[in-house]
């Protein structure tokens, strides 16, 4: 799955943690984040935190519907343990542009997700994606405090920006987020926004998700001065960013 090393050190500690189950182990998680000061708000109640564990997909060359077919066999699966909360899919707007696929499972905590992914049905769904796919990377990402605006749906349009910090300059940006968060968060046609923190501090750093009933309303949120007054400060406050708009499929919905 072009899973980087701090992924299967990830692995391991999820093993640790859901089959030893004892406060040592969860000790070792807890030891095994990078040192950050931001990171008291996220590792303070590592059972209390909501989690995504995201997998970034690209398709095979002509081999997208093979793929669906082969979710649509796995998804029940994948959905069946009582630890996820949820599971979306989407497509990339653009069909050329990589990923082509974003998934996000949700949890209620880091626990819960290490007891999910160590279940052997899981992980042998996981480890067979790359036999369907031509890329695919995963990720853990703890959710932030930095926006407070959501709306319980499948909303079908989200934007996605992944953030590279500044050298150095991860508090800068977050003070500026601040800033700036009431700008982003006012206009009604924003149903939805989050933001989190990659787990590992690897790249990338930072999720961030903007959700739209429709696409017009995506659009015209876009086009909004104040908004893009924002956007165009934001190359200067992020260190390397990257955008896409992704739309909602069924494969995890039951319709």
């Amino acid at each position: 799955m072009n899973l980087k090393l701090e992924n299967l050190l990830l692995i391991i500690l999820i093993a640790l943690v859901a089959l030893v189950g004892c406060e040592k182990a969860q000790r070792m998680v807890v030891d095994g984040v990078p040192a950050d000061s931001t990171m008291d708000e996220t590792m303070t109640d590592m059972e209390a935190i909501p989690v995504k564990f995201v997998l970034l997909i690209d398709y095979p060359e002509g081999g997208k519907d093979a793929y669906i077919a082969w979710v649509a066999s796995v998804a029940p699966t994948l959905q069946a343990p009582e630890e996820v909360v949820r599971i979306r899919s989407y497509d990339n707007e653009d069909p050329e542009m990589s990923p082509n696929r974003l998934v996000e499972w949700e949890f209620n905590s880091f626990l819960d997700m290490a007891t999910y992914l160590n279940r052997p049905e899981i992980a042998a769904i996981l480890e067979d994606i790359p036999n369907h796919s031509s890329v695919s990377t995963a990720h853990t990402f703890i959710q932030r405090s930095d926006y407070s605006k959501g709306e319980e749906d499948d909303l079908p349009i989200k934007g996605v920006i992944f953030v590279d910090y500044p050298l150095g300059g991860k508090q800068a940006y977050l003070e500026w987020v601040a800033s700036v968060s009431p700008t982003l968060i006012g206009p009604p046609e924003l149903k939805a926004i989050a933001s989190y923190d990659n787990y590992y501090g690897e790249s990338p750093h930072r999720l961030v998700e903007f959700e739209f009933a429709n696409q017009a309303d995506a659009d015209a949120y876009q086009e909004l001065e104040e908004v893009m007054a924002v956007e165009a400060e934001f190359d200067n406050q992020a260190g390397s960013s990257e955008q896409h708009r992704f739309v909602l499929r069924s494969d995890y919905i039951n319709e």
